[in-house]
């Protein structure tokens, strides 16, 4: 579906349900943006990349995920700074029901590689590789923090796969991200076989910010 503008596309309610493949990793980085002030940086200088292919479901998209990890009390999850789909029914869904800046891009596979590109040029060029056999299907942790109408969003999934031993390589990174300090992901995850449940989020009470801090600028996807 074609939405023009800022015309939101009509979107699928929650839950959505999506299988297919992802591969993950932890980067190295210079230096990482802080999160809001709500939130608890968890291992600060690293940046969380995922490259994720949803191929059945609710709906089929590409999907590029750069974040970093958070922790809010006993919550801990990834706090997304820049998330990009190639399809609006996502990128609209994202914003609206999860409150996570989805953006519109253009995924280019070649094989094991793929190139994204969005409105102001290059994102990044990634290679994928899976190694050894995959493991047998495992329930495994994934949470998110997002931002919906300036309330704080929990999102947990319902997240099983087979995973093996797999790894993400930045071949080309935009300046508009994190400066990485190598490369590689020292670790790294693959799966070639997911299965997802993404319920509406949960919503978190405001927090007043520590003395001394202005309240955090949390956006309004809207």
């Amino acid at each position: 579906m074609s939405c023009t503008g800022a015309t939101p596309c009509p979107y699928p309610p929650p839950p959505w349900h999506l299988r297919g493949h992802l591969w993950g990793g932890l980067f190295a980085a210079e230096s990482c943006p802080a999160p809001p002030a709500d939130l608890s940086p968890v291992l600060p200088r690293s940046l969380a990349v995922l490259l994720i292919r949803y191929r059945e479901g609710t709906l089929v998209y590409d999907e590029l995920l750069v974040g970093t990890l958070a922790r809010r009390g006993l919550r801990i999850g990834v706090h997304v700074h820049r998330i990009w789909v190639d399809d609006e029914q996502s990128m609209w869904g994202g914003r609206r029901i999860w409150g996570v800046p989805k953006e519109l891009a253009e995924f280019r596979w070649h094989s094991r590689r793929v190139r994204v590109t969005d409105g102001e040029g290059l994102v990044a060029t990634l290679g994928v590789t899976s190694r050894g056999p995959s493991l047998p299907r495992l329930p495994l942790p994934l949470a998110a923090f997002g931002s919906l109408d300036g309330t704080r969003t929990f999102i947990t999934a319902r997240f099983s796969a087979r995973p093996s031993a797999g790894s993400l390589r930045a071949h080309e990174w935009s300046a508009r991200l994190p400066a990485l300090r190598r490369p590689g992901a020292p670790i790294g995850l693959a799966a070639a076989s997911f299965d997802i449940r993404l319920p509406a989020p949960a919503l978190l009470p405001r927090r007043s910010p520590r003395s001394g801090q202005q309240r955090p600028y949390v956006g309004d996807f809207r």
